[in-house]
């Protein structure tokens, strides 16, 4: 029997399901099916008084019989579906479609619907024997309509025992082969202060962390730290939710590798995260509660999340929500909900998470050419999936749509500060506000007219929901301060993303660099060049030495076969950041010879976008540069880089944020990051994987910038560090009168410009070159003016780098404010000129000089292992007496082998020891148990790929145990040696566990 303070848990919990949410609780009488544990009668009277015309049109055939008859085809129908799939499609019974639940109705048009909503019956009882041969029992159990929903194992802290322990003893060591471990869609361990849940209780692995935060807190005086499971979690309203919008079917795979291997991905279940949940809801709440009270839409919300949060998840969730939304007047509040993303992210990740929301159905769309999302405009398709670039390609022909100006629209945007910055942001939020009327700017309209336009610009028909794991000032200035927050603090503490910032082997990179002799330099040389842009240009220089790349590749070579290869199960991969394309390819040509000469079966790849070799002018592409046209039929780079032929990728920009690859464990900086950018970065190596553990994990620094890289991770642990700070309106106007009162150009001259610029805009559509004539004298008269009143190099920059700043500034404070037209229009003029004043010869002038220095001397300086003083300390504790799978490990035939290698071998007792506890780590790895179990018939895999596979493990094992002399001695590597003869055991053990 459970303790006493597990009862009294276990006691508030019913109360407060049987008092706040009105559950009827069950008694024994209600019991008459210890087979599927269905409560009949209340799956027949909520059928007979919801859809009493189905349930007499079932009757006029099976009269007496009618009730068998549906729980017949229930049973039957369970054979081949998961229960809540019966529920969410509906049950036929010989022709007849029956609703097994009622959703809560997105509008209140239909009085019958609200009330079929609230004659669903909600059950539940606690300490439930549900198996008449033991006296196994479950502490409470959830029923829908009689059909069991939800399973819950309750322990007390107070009394030693935490929710991992309510896993192993209350649903790993069962039968769970009864139905009661099979028909629910979801499986609860909790205690009395954190949360697990699964939708498959067959593995530890299964169970994911269901908390509210951090540190539970109880919301309500009185209640316990895990509230928001039993207030909000298991409410009726959240109940009906899950099986509605929420639960996700993800159907099984199968393929066969060219080694012959079988491998199987079973069918799954995906329940929402805690934090997926709260912020989807919640949001979807406040955008009603928003409409109900001011009648518009014109909101703004910020989600962030960290890393590993599920974004792509939940913001289909969201979409979902938001799109069956009604207002407390019962209009739809959204026609349209656009998803905005990154094109690799569309392309791979977010379409494949989308796709399974099958329940949507045609609902959701993705573009794949530019019309596409003109077209699923016209059409008002439901949810459209887009990118940025997508979007602005066609935005003309958007523009022309005057229908569009009463359409109202979610923007559903990832990863906000790559989206909302700058012109892109900007030209999407004005498609919407100018109500299908052409941009001000390129308007022949009358100066009152324009600026009346621009007077009436607003957001009342939209919501914008933005997305980021990072944000920035700007991001919340636009959007405001975090709706809601999981941080990557708790990402990490709750194992889904590993913590990459705990430490960082650094070099620095020296270098001295002086004229040749050849040269003699002029008495101007380096006073035309802004002095930041020459350091650049100095350091591009020793960071692209042939001598120092040559060294670093050999360092990168050298750490990645001493602390990468044998990460992830052997197939550990690492990124190499190049600090330019130039410098890229020649890491690329020295690793790969590298790796030729040492006859590695791995090989490197080089992501880069083409372009064209300042040297030699020569085309470079990726696709020759990596062969992927001849060696592999024109496939992606990140695809052929998924091979394990591949363990080495070098980037230059590509990849450096945005790229999802879960066997990366290594990375090597070759160019500085900071801020936002450095989090971006280092965390390609923080996705998980069944294989890779948080001492895998390798950065090395070669510009010897780890401080900062901590400072930045460190600054967004815990979430947005930023406050919401209204933008300052006056700064365009006070920055544009002290442009103007630079007295270079008059107001006057700006105009002139501005209105022979778009001319020359409007002529060239027409392919009409009149205006352009004249815009090109123009060109040379402003130069002209320029010169003459800044004669000066450094007040040419200084004037330059006000139009610099006024250009950056307008594209952000222009989200917010209506300007005044002569500022408004002055972009214009600022864009142009800050290209045009100061002619780009210069740069190949600079060019010229940096030819005729030379790096005299270089060296790679190593720092040693730096490490974050504020790293992540520990994950959340887990109780588990058994780790890293569902069963303890087969100790009979480890051991039977443990005497056979003792008696040939005659080793001590201290290495018996080790060798059992290999024996029985491997035995445990998730990964192997599976393939092996779902190959066990296949001899062919067992023999030339498992056992392979498993004596590797084995290494690793004497290898973290820092064993390295029995790996050089013959009795255990030799053919049939003690490692050969652990493998085997291994797999036998395995096999004979089933």
């Amino acid at each position: 029997m459970p303790s006493n303070k597990e009862i009294l848990f276990q006691d508030h919990i019913c109360d407060f399901l049987e008092r706040e949410h009105e559950y009827i609780l069950l008694g024994r009488d209600d019991f008459t099916d210890k087979e599927y544990h269905i409560i009949e009668k209340q799956l027949v009277s909520f059928i007979r008084t919801t859809q009493p015309d189905k349930y007499e049109s079932i009757k006029e055939n099976f009269r007496d019989d009618t009730n068998l008859e549906i729980i017949k085809s229930l049973k039957e129908g369970l054979a081949n579906k998961k229960l809540w799939l019966i529920m969410r499609d509906g049950l036929f019974v010989k022709g007849t479609k029956i609703e097994l639940y009622k959703p809560k109705p997105r509008s209140a048009t239909s009085t019958s619907q609200e009330e079929n909503y609230h004659r669903n019956i909600v059950s539940f009882t606690k300490e439930y024997y549900y198996n008449n041969l033991t006296k196994e029992r479950i502490d409470l159990i959830i029923w829908l309509n009689g059909l069991p929903i939800i399973v819950i194992e309750l322990k007390h802290e107070d009394e030693g025992q935490t929710c991992e322990d309510a896993i192993f003893e209350s649903f790993l060591t069962r039968d769970l082969s009864n139905e009661i471990y099979k028909m629910p869609f979801l499986f609860v361990a909790a205690s009395n202060t954190e949360v697990k849940v699964a939708t498959d209780p067959v593995s530890e692995k299964n169970f994911r962390w269901f908390n509210a935060e951090l540190e539970n807190k109880a919301e309500t005086e009185g209640e316990y730290p895990i509230e928001h499971l039993y207030r909000h979690a298991l409410s009726k309203e959240n109940i009906v939710k899950y099986i509605e919008h929420y639960l996700v079917f993800v159907p099984a795979k199968e393929k066969i590798t060219d080694d012959g291997q079988l491998i199987k991905t079973p069918s799954f279940t995906i329940f929402p995260r805690y934090h997926q949940l709260r912020a989807s809801k919640l949001l979807a709440e406040d955008v009603k509660m928003h409409v109900g009270k001011n009648k518009v839409l014109g909101k703004k919300y910020l989600i962030n999340h960290s890393a590993g949060s599920g974004k792509t998840l939940t913001i289909a969730w969201m979409a979902d929500l938001l799109d069956s939304l009604y207002s407390v007047d019962n209009e739809k509040v959204f026609d349209n909900i656009i998803i905005l993303t990154d094109r690799r992210s569309l392309d791979k990740n977010v379409k494949d998470d989308l796709e399974m929301f099958t329940h949507l159905g045609n609902k959701i769309n993705f573009t794949k050419r530019a019309g596409d999302l003109a077209m699923f405009l016209d059409k008002n398709r439901a949810i459209i999936v887009t990118t940025i670039h997508k979007f602005g390609h066609i935005q003309d022909k958007l523009q022309s749509k005057t229908d569009l100006q009463s359409r109202k629209v979610a923007f559903l945007i990832d990863e906000a500060h790559r989206s909302q910055d700058g012109k892109m942001a900007l030209k999407q939020r004005q498609y919407f506000n100018n109500q299908g009327e052409v941009d001000p700017e390129e308007s022949d309209d009358t100066e009152n007219e324009i600026e009346e336009k621009i007077k009436h610009l607003n957001t009342n028909n939209q919501v914008f929901v933005a997305f980021t794991a990072t944000t920035t000032p700007k991001t919340v200035s636009f959007f405001g301060e975090p709706f809601d927050t999981y941080s990557e603090e708790e990402a990490i503490k709750e194992g889904y993303i590993l913590d990459v910032a705990q430490n960082i082997i650094s070099y620095e990179t020296l270098y001295n660099l002086k004229f040749n002799d050849e040269y003699i330099p002029k008495q101007k040389d380096g006073k035309d060049f802004p002095s930041g842009v020459v350091s650049k240009a100095l350091k591009t220089i020793a960071y692209n030495d042939d001598d120092l790349i040559q060294y670093k590749s050999e360092v990168i070579v050298k750490l990645f076969e001493e602390k990468v290869f044998n990460t992830v199960n052997c197939r550990g991969k690492a990124m190499v950041i190049a600090s330019s394309r130039p410098a890229g390819l020649k890491y690329f040509h020295n690793i790969k010879t590298i790796l030729q000469e040492k006859n590695t079966d791995y090989g490197v790849l080089f992501a880069f976008s083409d372009y064209i070799d300042p040297e030699t002018n020569e085309s470079i592409e990726e696709i020759k540069v990596n062969q992927l046209d001849s060696l592999h039929n024109n496939h992606a780079i990140e695809d052929v880089f998924d091979l394990d032929d591949y363990r080495i990728l070098v980037v230059a920009n590509k990849f450096q944020t945005g790229f999802d690859q879960p066997l990366l464990a290594a990375m090597f900086l070759d160019k500085p990051v900071n801020g936002v950018n450095a989090i971006q970065t280092v965390s390609r190596l923080n996705r998980k994987h069944i294989d890779k553990e948080q001492e895998d994990i390798l950065v090395v620094d070669f510009t010897n910038n780890s401080d900062k890289i901590f400072e930045a991770f460190n600054k967004h642990r815990k979430g947005s560090p930023h406050k919401e700070k209204e933008p300052n309106k006056n700064v365009l106007p006070e920055l544009y009168k002290r442009i103007i009162n630079t007295g270079v150009f008059t107001e006057e001259e700006i105009q002139t410009y501005i209105l022979a610029y778009l001319d020359a805009e409007e002529e060239a559509k027409r392919r009409e070159s009149t205006a352009d004539t004249i815009l090109s004298n123009k060109n040379q008269e402003y130069r002209s003016i320029f010169k003459s009143k800044l004669p000066k190099i450094e007040d040419q920059k200084e004037y330059i780098g006000l139009l610099n700043r006024f250009v950056n500034l307008y594209y952000f404070i222009a989200q917010f404010f209506v300007l005044e037209l002569k500022v408004n229009n002055f972009i214009v003029f600022a864009e142009v000129m800050s290209n045009l004043l100061i002619r780009k010869g210069k740069t190949s002038e600079l060019k010229q000089l940096l030819k005729n220095i030379d790096l005299t001397k270089g060296a790679v300086k190593y720092h040693g292992l730096k490490a974050n003083m504020h790293k992540v300390k520990e994950k959340r504790k887990t109780g588990l007496k058994t780790s890293n799978g569902n069963y303890s490990p087969p100790r009979t035939t480890i051991e039977e082998a443990l005497a056979e290698i003792e008696q040939k071998y005659q080793i001590n007792r201290t290495d018996a020891i080790v060798i059992k506890e290999i024996c029985e780590d491997v035995s445990r790895h998730y990964d192997i148990r599976q393939k092996i179990a779902e190959n066990k018939d296949n001899e062919n895999y067992l023999k030339n790929s498992a056992e392979p596979k498993v004596r590797r493990e084995v290494r690793r094992g004497y290898e973290k145990r820092d064993l390295w002399e029995k790996l050089e001695d013959p009795i255990y590597i030799q053919r049939g040696g003690i490692i050969s003869l652990m493998g085997k055991t291994i797999i036998k053990a395995i096999l004979s566990t089933g």
